[in-house]
């Protein structure tokens, strides 16, 4: 109580009852009292005041060390502080990490909570959940009713001792490296297992099985080294290999022993016993038994039975031969003997005894011959040791014909032969038989046996000029060989044969042709063989292509040929003298088209996604198309889909049937690009196994073929959902859920288990899900459901790549029913001092059908139940009365189902007629320990409830000083703190409370303090994730970086976290996966390097900070052991062969820059300068219409054009070029993983070639005698121009005048006169570079052209005596207006006309000609023709000749006639005055300078 000295008093003006006090200080605490005095009496009420604030922090925070018997425990003692007038409801504990070295942190930076809800009665706590070597302190606060206290000072710093790792190193893999090493990778320990500072590693290992063996040890002391090759190995055997962490205090654990077996090796002992026995002269059997199989070193892929010959090879070539076998020395310095392979056969082990001996037929040897022959035995690495050689030589055998027959003399009676040996004797040579005989007359044979040193002989006793034939044949032991034949004649020398001649083609094939000819002269012997040549484009040098041995043939079936190939043959026929001149070329021919030579070659298939696959291959060279190519058809069908439809089709013996089944889902695709080497397959099914095949087409079909490749898609999510799903209701809480295996060809993986969705039909439920973790469980029961409600269940399958589509259509099913839940918002709209009215709405949770409703209240407080009554489901409203004034009342309501009644609703009233709004509540207390990345904890203390019980209370929030935003949930009245959730981390909120009683809602309190929530860890999946191979054992990384919002406030930390790891069907998880920790949030790429070559890898990216790692993204796969080549061919080289031709060459990427085998080059070349190929920009006129196709043609730009050929070649020829034209050509190497980089371009013009024909050949001015040709330059020059020329002749034959005239031109027209009338002639021009090229041709005839005007008519003539003058009628205008006329002349005895004159101003009808402009006395006849644009009109003739005055009349007659300015008087005595007046302005000139000169000196 307040003493009675501290008594203070108060009036109040206004009687509104109230006082309010602000701003309240503990000085306000105390007993207040309110006095109301009036007429009627007094009365006197009284309150005590107490202030209710935050507790006071902690203090005396201590923190000690346990050291037994648990090592990481630490006892936190603490002395609560003041209680803040409330009593303390819990205390919370946090911790923070100090470091080891330097300062430490700012006193309220780096606190977690440890510990949330420590009772109150506590004073000390024992904290275990703690790591090793680490510095800590703590803090305490005191939570209140009214919310938490600041928090105590930090406690003392407390250390815990170091102790080795508890845990083994994270992601440990390891691989074969070479048949002696393995490669090992992991990551360091969880970052709680390491208990201190790791130092190094410590790598064990031996033979597996061999556990009473000691283990080996390797030490690395780099705590940074992430990866070990453990060397001096065993070849091809099984190891156990284990890692494990050390620090100060000693070795952790060691991880689970990997199995790791080293690659295999090559043999390391060759086979044993090693006999041979000839068979006949080509063929030897060799017997052999196998090596120990511990010194093989592998699996035993077979043997190699070799056949080695001793050669001799020259010094100048012993060199270049040094390494292909061994070289033994002869002795005289000049000789070498070289040991070469000359036959290899392969033989497979024998698998049912591999250690009995094997045997073997070596066939293919050559006839007599000795071999060394060597056994070997080899694994995939390679060959192992050759056994000791054993010597053999094959049989003997008859021997080949001999090598050259000739005739050294021949006369009337006898005749001298010759020959050579044959090359090859097949044994020892015994001798030679010579037969010879007449032509045709084998019954005149006669024989001559002679022996091996013998190679002449000389026939007498001949008939003169009389054919005779000859046989000569060689002989061994075992009979003679095939007989030389050859015919000569008596008396008659031989001599070369003469060409053949009329060659002719027939019977044209893709691979043959007929020749015809006519035999020359055979030369006075007969013809051995025919020797047919051929050329080509691609090759100009002429090559043997076919070989006829039939002295009397006149066809020739050439076979062996190209398809679709242009050839010219020529044919030479050889005797015993020597070959013929070649014959003159054919004509040129192309062979036809054919299916392509062969499929492309090497088809490999990589799976690009679960729904591509990509195809390359070696495309075909040009060559090879045998046709115009259309390009590849990829045919590929679906291995499981095939099972599926065998298995659902009936049972049948038809192969053909069968066959269809297997081929009916067969698909396929047209790359129509002959030079492509690559192509995605897309819309397949997942997880499915594809055999593709492929075929080279053209436009005759499709080649054979190609083997058959196998590959499987990726894995993807389930495209369906389990099947048979059923659901049954077991009561008003479970569902029991049934269902069977996804369809196989939906699963798109290895299912990993199941989750089961369901929701209320109405929404009253969220959707909620239940995981079942494993593929072999189908049945699950689902709890905790809402009473009496149907519910939507479906069931997904997922795979480790994310969860499939849910089953459908959902099932419905609902709950059983039970008793009711409480009724819901129960209110009391009216009330007085001796009555309240009651309302309700049905139960949030009915659980059945709601069949009635109990009411009952009573006096708070009171155990005497006032009154209860029932109600029908309809009504749900009471009326109360009789009650007492001011007091509080207990309200119940319950609902009843049909299985009885529910819960109870209860809500207190207060009867009072003064009911007002409810007070606000205090701001909301936010306390930093209460604030957490995604939630906050506030609390606030209740305001008056305006004698009206409050009911629930509201809450709303804003963002970064954003709109207030509601939270859906109503708060419990009896509630003073609440939790926001789903809140963003690292963003500014504020929080205001809203209180809600009978009568409605209160003002909102004062919003809280501005509070920012913690950083977190990134909350968003990266995206556009793509992982390109760069070598054969590294790839790179790429992906798009997060926006700045999602790294939730801790950017400077973060990076990017890149788990890789050997894709299997049993992937490990994301902690145990080697990964590479990327830092910095703007970095777009990493590089993955000495991974496993030929191994499928999967990246997973995840973004991280120092909160934490965010969500992982779905995995890539990406096949390692092919990467494009990142070096371009080298030393390019080309040169302009001919025209038409350029030869390159080049050199090989750098090894270490082709990242596998190269597959081929692709050629690109460019025309740089199109106007050097057509320079005729303009469209070209054909019978008066514009050539418009010809025009869009000629305007295209050039397209690059590409050539394809093997890794073998390091030269090629480029054909068909234009003609001088400049190329830009690059080159790039491909393999298997795509194309490399092009080449530096380099620039090669080819050489001058033949022009193309000029265009546009135009006649213009043509009169009936001349006229005027031009032309336009080629379009294709081909070269500079020199010039051309131009010849024309009559088109028909013409005794007068038929004669042809050319004549040479450097300009690009000519006019050409004395031309015959109306005659038609052929103008052909010419372009000159190298030579003429082929002409452009065109016909005209002299005289009127179409359209042409109409002739003048009525020609009239009038001498005077200077001129004569001409009057004519014009005829019909033509197509177009009279430009002028011709004004022609001929003497009387002459045949040609001479134009006079060429007027060009309009029509005219007269037209004066002088005499001075024709001969004296001499008779004229005249004739006019008229012209336009189109040309001129047939003239008009004068009837009479003209007699032209004579020479002296016009000389002297016709001066009569000058004018004066013309006589010769006023001629000399204009010079005469001209010279005076030039004197006289000299000589004032020379005065005036006289008189300046005269005027500067004095």
């Amino acid at each position: 109580m307040i003493p009675m000295c501290h008594i203070t008093s108060i009036g109040f003006g206004n009687l509104n009852g109230t006082l309010e006090i602000t701003e309240v200080r503990p000085a306000d605490v105390g007993q207040y009292s309110c006095i109301v005095t009036s007429p009627g009496g007094n009365e006197t009420r009284s309150a005590k005041l107490s202030v209710i604030e935050l507790p006071f922090a902690p203090s005396n925070v201590q923190a000690v060390r346990i050291n037994a018997p648990h090592q990481r425990a630490i006892n936190v003692s603490w002395t609560p502080g003041f209680d803040g007038n409330s009593k303390i409801i819990k205390f919370i504990v946090q911790r923070r990490e100090v470091p080891e070295l330097g300062p430490l942190p700012d006193p309220s930076l780096n606190w977690i909570t440890e510990v949330a809800n420590v009772s109150e009665q506590s004073k000390w706590i024992l904290l275990t959940n703690l790591k090793a070597a680490t510095g800590y302190q703590f803090r305490i606060s005191a939570v209140n009713r009214v919310g938490e206290g600041s928090p105590s000072d930090p406690s003392n710093v407390v250390k815990l001792p170091q102790e080795a790792p508890s845990g083994p190193p994270v992601g440990f893999v390891g691989s074969a490296r070479s048949s002696t090493e393995i490669i090992i990778q992991w990551q360091p320990p969880l970052e709680e297992h390491r208990n201190g500072q790791i130092h190094g590693y410590i790598i064990r290992y031996r033979l597996f099985g061999y556990n009473e063996s000691p283990w080996n040890y390797r030490n690395i002391t780099n705590e940074a080294q992430r990866n070990f090759l453990i060397q001096e190995l065993i070849t091809w055997k099984d190891y156990v290999v284990e890692i494990a962490a050390y620090n100060n205090m000693g070795v952790g654990v060691f991880t689970d022993g990997a199995k790791i077996k080293t690659k295999e090796g090559v043999p390391e002992a060759p086979p044993t016993g090693v006999r041979v026995q000839p068979i006949n002269s080509t063929a030897v059997r060799v017997w052999w038994t196998p090596p120990n199989p511990q010194q093989i070193n592998g699996i035993n892929q077979g043997y190699k039975l070799q056949a080695w010959r001793f050669e001799k090879l020259s010094m100048s070539s012993t060199v270049a031969a040094s390494g292909t076998g061994a070289i033994a020395g002869t002795g005289d310095g000049s000789i070498k003997l070289i040991e070469t392979e000359m036959k290899e056969l392969t033989v497979p082990p024998n698998l049912l005894d591999p250690l009995a001996e094997q045997s073997e037929v070596f066939n293919g040897l050559e006839k007599y011959t000795s071999y060394n022959i060597t056994v070997l035995c080899f694994t995939d690495p390679g060959d192992g040791e050759r056994s000791m050689p054993v010597s053999v030589q094959t049989l003997e055998d008859v021997p080949d014909e001999v090598s050259a027959l000739w005739f050294p003399s021949v006369s009337d009676r006898e005749v001298s032969v010759g020959w050579d040996p044959p090359r090859r004797t097949n044994g020892v040579l015994i001798g030679y038989k010579v037969c010879y005989y007449v032509k045709d007359q084998p019954e005149t044979a006669l024989f001559v046996n002679l022996t091996a040193d013998q190679t002449n002989l000389k026939v007498t006793n001949l008939t003169a000029t009389t054919p005779y034939t000859f046989e000569i044949s060689a002989r061994t032991a075992l009979g003679f060989g095939l007989s030389k034949v050859a015919t000569i004649m008596s008396g008659i020398e031989p001599v070369l044969p003469h060409p053949p001649y009329q060659l002719a083609l027939s019977n044209i094939e893709a691979f043959s042709v007929v020749i015809q000819f006519t035999p020359g002269f055979d030369g006075n012997s007969s013809i051995t063989n025919w020797i047919v040549e051929a050329q080509t484009p691609r090759n100009l040098t002429w090559f043997v292509v076919h070989e006829l041995h039939d002295p009397e043939a006149t066809t020739v079936t050439v076979l062996g040929l190209t398809p679709f190939t242009t050839y010219r043959l020529r044919l030479t026929a050889c005797n015993v003298v020597g070959r013929s001149e070649p014959s003159e070329p054919t004509k040129d021919f192309q062979t036809i088209q054919a299916r392509p030579k062969h499929p492309p070659f090497n088809v490999t298939v990589r799976a690009m996604s679960a729904t591509e696959l990509r195809v390359r291959w070696i495309p075909l060279q040009q060559t090879e198309w045998f046709g115009n190519p259309r390009g590849y058809n990829i045919s590929y069908r679906n291995i499981n889909e095939n099972d599926i439809m065998r298995s659902t089709v009936p049972n049948t013996t038809s192969t053909e049937n069968a066959e269809k089944c297997i081929w009916v889902s067969r698909r396929s695709v047209l790359i129509e690009d002959p030079t492509a080497n690559s192509h995605i397959l897309d819309g397949l099914e997942e997880w499915s196994v594809y055999e593709i095949v492929m075929t080279a087409v053209n436009e005759v079909g499709a080649s054979f073929d190609s083997p058959h490749a196998i590959e499987r898609t990726r894995e993807a999510v389930p495209s369906m959902g389990p099947a048979a799903v059923e659901a049954n209701a077991t009561s008003s809480t479970t569902i029991v859920v049934r269902w069977t295996e996804v369809p196989k060809i939906h699963r798109n993986g290895q299912i990993e288990g199941y989750r089961v969705y369901y929701g209320s039909v109405t929404g009253r439920t969220p959707v909620l899900h239940k995981t079942i973790s494993n593929n072999y469980t189908f049945t699950t029961t689902l709890t905790e459901l809402k009473k009496y409600v149907q519910y939507d269940i479906q069931v997904l399958s997922y795979t480790r790549l994310g969860d499939g589509i849910l089953s459908a259509p959902p099932l419905r099913i609902q709950t059983f029913e039970d008793m009711p839940g409480a009724p819901s918002n129960v209110s009391f709209p009216d009330v007085s001092f001796s009555m309240a009215r009651i309302i309700w709405d049905v139960p949030e949770e009915p659980n059945g059908e709601i069949l009635a409703y109990r009411v009952t209240y009573l006096l708070n407080g009171s155990l005497n139940l006032n009154f209860t009554q029932e109600f029908p489901p309809s009504d749900r409203t009471f009326r109360a009365t009789q009650l007492l004034a001011e007091k509080y009342y207990l309200f119940s309501v319950t609902a009843q189902t049909r299985l009885g009644w529910g819960k109870t609703a209860a809500a207190l009233v207060y009867t009072t007629n003064n009911r007002q709004l409810p007070q606000a509540p205090s701001a909301p207390q936010i306390s930093r320990s209460q604030v957490q990345s995604e939630q906050i904890t506030f609390s606030w203390t209740p305001g008056r409830d305006g004698f009206a019980p409050l009911r629930y209370y509201s809450v709303q929030f804003r963002e970064n000083e954003g709109s207030w935003i509601p939270i859906p949930e109503r708060v419990d009245p009896t509630f003073t703190s609440y939790t926001a959730t789903r809140l963003k981390p690292h963003n500014h909120y504020q929080f205001r409370i809203q209180a809600t009683n009978d009568l409605g809602p209160s003002r909102y309190s004062r919003e809280s303090v501005q509070i920012q929530t913690l950083p977190a860890a990134p909350s968003e999946v990266i995206t556009g994730l793509k992982v390109v191979p760069i070598t054969t054992t590294s790839v790179r990384v790429q992906w798009v970086a997060l926006r700045s919002s999602a790294w939730n406030g801790d950017s400077q930390t973060g990076g990017y976290r890149i788990l890789y790891q050997l894709l299997s069907d049993f992937p490990s998880t994301l902690q145990s996966t080697p990964k590479i920790d990327v830092f910095g949030v703007n970095q777009v790429s990493a590089i993955l390097d000495d991974l496993t070559q030929d191994r499928n890898y999967e990246i997973i990216l995840q973004p991280f900070n120092s909160q934490g790692s965010g969500p992982p993204s779905p995995p890539v796969a990406v096949y390692v052991g092919e990467a494009v080549p990142i070096g371009e061919p080298l030393n390019i080289e080309a040169k302009a062969i001919s025209s038409t031709e350029v030869y390159l060459s080049w050199s090989p990427p750098q090894q270490n820059t082709q990242n596998g085998e190269l597959l081929g080059y692709k050629i690109f070349y460019l025309v740089t300068d199109p106007s050097a190929t057509d320079l005729n920009s303009a469209p070209s006129v054909a019978n008066g219409e514009i050539n418009i196709r010809s025009m869009v043609r000629r305007n295209k730009a050039p397209e690059e054009e590409i050539e394809v050929v093997p890794a073998t070649y390091n030269t090629h020829n480029l054909v068909f070029l234009d003609k001088y034209t400049e190329y830009r050509i690059q080159i790039l190497a491909f393999n298997p993983a795509g194309d490399g980089p092009r080449s530096a371009p380099i620039i090669v013009k080819t050489l001058p070639g033949l022009p193309g024909p000029p265009t546009r050949l135009v006649f213009a001015d043509i009169t009936m005698n001349s006229l005027k040709v031009s032309w336009d330059v080629p379009r294709k020059r081909n070269g500079l121009i020199r010039g051309y020329i131009v010849a024309y002749e009559t088109t028909k034959d013409n005794e007068k005048f038929s004669k042809q005239v050319k004549q040479k031109v450097t300009g690009t027209s000519l006019k050409v006169l004395n031309l015959e009338e109306e005659v038609t002639y052929t103008f052909t021009v010419r372009a000159q570079t190298i030579d003429f090229g082929p002409p452009i041709t065109g016909n005209v005839t002299t005289g009127p052209q179409d359209g042409s005007p109409g002739s003048p008519r009525e020609l009239m003539i009038s001498k005077s005596q200077a001129n004569v003058k001409m009057h004519w009628i014009n005829g019909q205008t033509g197509k177009g207006p009279i430009l002028g006329y011709y004004i022609e002349s001929k003497k009387r005895d002459d045949l040609r006309w001479e134009t006079v004159a060429r007027t060009s101003n309009g029509p005219i009808q007269e037209f004066t000609a002088s005499f001075q402009n024709l001969l004296p006395s001499t008779a004229y006849k005249f004739r006019v023709i008229s012209y336009n644009r189109h040309g001129i009109s047939y003239p008009a003739y004068s009837d009479d000749a003209v007699l032209t005055p004579s020479k002296l009349y016009l000389e002297y007659g016709y001066l009569q006639l000058k004018p004066f300015y013309r006589q010769t008087w006023f001629m000399v005595a204009l010079a005469a005055t001209s010279v005076v007046i030039v004197v006289m302005v000299i000589a004032v000139l020379c005065v005036k300078s006289k008189s300046y000169q005269f005027k500067r000196k004095y």
